[in-house]
């Protein structure tokens, strides 16, 4: 898919309207290659988000407040606390047909001991001025001098015929103010976030390009560079008589002439321009071809207003666009492009729920799950010899019996229709108390084996266990919270870092889930082995009732009921959270055991959040979310 410089031309168009004049109150990283702003403006809060991902890059905003993703705060991050949190954005711009966007924010210098500026506080930033046409500069008052964006010929640096900004207060009328622009450049697999001062020079990035890896070097204390214009035409001023003498060399294709001689034209630009004016996608060159029409489609397509489109497939969205695709069967309109963008890349990268983060955790559990198991199947085996022992102690207790029956040379002994294997050389009580010897050495060796073999086992319930809650993370502490127990357990290596360690242990704040019933009970989830051992022996009390999916791993459910009878409507209500929580959450219906929390032990020697119980009721509930 593709977030092209229509797209671009959209989401910038929108931002002005929402966030311009808003004051930056959240700075987050919801990723390793992407960032969180909470915006307030006018009495709302807009939550932006900008990605570098080399297939998700992009930029919009989102409905849901976007939680931390990353555990450990990096340079970016930390400068962007200083020179954005408590900032005004006062300008967005967005290089003429380029996938760049461009916030410049405004803060009042200030030190620690001042508070922090009040909406009242608001009139020190001018409010915002209407873009200048063909992509000029919307603050010249902000920036230094050789701006990266220079007003188009014809245009002077007041943006034409649009009224003049107001001017910014003298100095003796406010504090000074820090300046700074974020550059946000979705660009497929060259994608970046910038910050850059307001000197144009790099103060840091979310990923840093050295010269080795390229020409634009992007590093801070250097020079922030535009990416090197294209060498193509505008498709703003397309005319029938420069699209008909595209084709030479092309293959005859019209898609591909449009993408390769046109600025910000993608292949389903083309395809919508093609079928706008031909009624077919595709199309081969021709002399015939309505060039004057294609012309006017193209020249149509990259002016507003905007007509953002999302196409739905049976397994989830497909496309979209800043425009209505016509080519495309099952396109609806959308409320906004923020709202189709965010629809769309929902389906393949979930913000809020760090996938990859619990992906990894989940490969690592995994890992260790097979490591165990195969440390069971080498002890089963071993186990399994303890058979041939047997056969050991016989043969030389039988070489005893028979010892006044053998024969000097004798190579065989028959006993019950079963052979025992002689040396002519030795003499047989040497070979008798020989097989004693092995007999007893291999018994001591296999004396702990069963013991072993049931501790593995139980660690491998506990891995087991782990894993399941994991899939049932959306919180980036929770999945940090399981990561570390799965340390304290031994499953995962230890944080090398001692510092570090402490800090991420100190950040971890998950706590038991409680929700309350409608009948007004309190209803405490565990969601990981250590919350379900403090749900089920630190918060439960023994009149308490207990929950869990029967057979298999997942939470343990407390209703905190102090004595009183339970109503049948509360007990249905837990178990399905129970059911929801544990491994057969997809499930039609699953089955829950309840017993009173007295009934519930702890298994001696087990991994925490392992137990056992007894007089349980069983009944069934479909699982639903808290």
């Amino acid at each position: 898919m593709y977030f092209d410089a229509l797209t671009m031309s959209a989401v910038a168009d929108e931002l002005r309207e929402t966030i311009v004049g808003g004051r930056i109150q959240r700075v987050v990283l919801t990723g390793p290659l992407s960032i969180g702003l909470e915006i307030y403006q006018r009495g709302q809060r807009y939550h932006l988000l900008a990605s570098a991902h080399p297939q998700f890059a992009r930029v919009h905003l989102v409905q849901k407040r976007l939680s931390r993703g990353v555990e450990q705060a990096t340079p970016l991050l930390l400068l962007m606390r200083k020179y954005l949190l408590g900032g005004r954005i006062v300008g967005i711009e967005q290089p003429h047909l380029e996938r760049i966007l461009v916030l410049s924010i405004a803060k009042r210098a200030q030190t620690r001991n001042q508070a922090e500026e009040t909406e009242e506080e608001a009139g020190l930033f001018p409010p915002p001025q209407p873009s200048p046409v063909g992509g000029g500069s919307l603050f010249p008052h902000l920036q230094p001098s050789g701006s990266l964006f220079p007003p188009p010929a014809g245009e002077d640096e007041g943006g034409g015929d649009d009224e003049p900004d107001e001017p910014w207060p003298d100095d003796a009328e406010q504090p000074a103010l820090i300046t700074c622009d974020l550059i946000i450049e979705p660009m497929d697999r060259r994608s970046n976030i910038i910050l850059v001062d307001d000197n144009n020079m790099v103060m840091e990035s979310i990923k840093r390009v050295t010269p080795r890896m390229s020409q634009r070097v992007i590093m801070p204390r250097h020079v922030y560079e535009l990416p090197p214009a294209q060498a193509k035409r505008d498709p703003t001023r397309a005319m029938g008589e420069g699209l008909a003498g595209l084709s030479a060399g092309l293959g005859g294709e019209l898609e591909k002439a449009l993408v390769t001689n046109y600025r910000g034209v993608s292949p389903q630009v083309a395809r919508e321009v093609i079928f706008r004016s031909l009624g077919q996608p595709k199309s081969a060159i021709s002399a015939d071809l309505p060039w004057y029409s294609l012309a006017a489609r193209l020249r149509e397509i990259f002016n507003p207003p905007w007509h953002p489109c999302l196409v739905r497939g049976p397994d989830g969205p497909l496309a979209y666009a800043a425009y209505h695709l016509n080519h495309l069967a099952n396109a609806q309109d959308g409320p906004s492009i923020s709202a189709v963008l965010e629809e769309f890349y929902a389906a393949r990268e979930e913000l809020t729920n760090h996938t990859q983060r619990r992906s990894a955790l989940a490969q690592q559990l995994s890992a260790a799950s097979e490591r165990l198991q195969h440390q069971c199947e080498q002890i089963r085996a071993e186990l399994r010899k303890a058979g041939d022992l047997e056969v050991l102690r016989w043969e030389g207790e039988m070489i005893f019996a028979f010892l006044h029956a053998l024969q000097p040379g004798q190579t065989v002994l028959t006993v019950e229709g079963r052979k025992i294997q002689l040396d002519p050389q030795r003499k047989p009580v040497e070979q008798a108390q020989e097989r004693f010897k092995a007999y007893d050495k291999a018994k001591s060796a296999l004396a702990g084996l069963p013991e072993l073999l049931n501790q593995v086992e139980m660690r491998i319930h506990g891995v087991e266990q782990l894993k399941a809650l994991l899939l049932l993370s959306d919180d980036y502490d929770q999945i940090e919270q399981i990561a570390i127990e799965a340390e304290e357990m031994g499953y995962l290596r230890e944080h090398p870092d001692p510092i570090a360690k402490r800090r991420r242990h100190k950040s971890t704040k998950a706590r038991p889930l409680q929700v309350q019933s409608s009948d007004g009970f309190a209803i405490v989830i565990g969601r990981s082995a250590r919350q379900n051992e403090e749900v089920t022996f630190r918060i439960g009390r023994p009149e308490d009732l207990w929950l869990h999916a029967r057979g298999i791993h997942g939470s343990h459910v407390i209703i905190r009921s102090a004595g009183r009878e339970v109503p049948e409507t509360t007990l249905l209500e837990a178990a399905s959270l129970a059911a929801h929580f544990s491994q057969a959450s997809h499930d039609a219906s699953v089955e829950i055991d309840l017993c009173r929390r007295a009934l519930v032990r702890k298994v001696v020697g087990g991994p925490i959040g392992l137990v056992t119980y007894q007089a349980e009721r069983t009944i069934r509930a479909v699982p639903r979310k808290p």
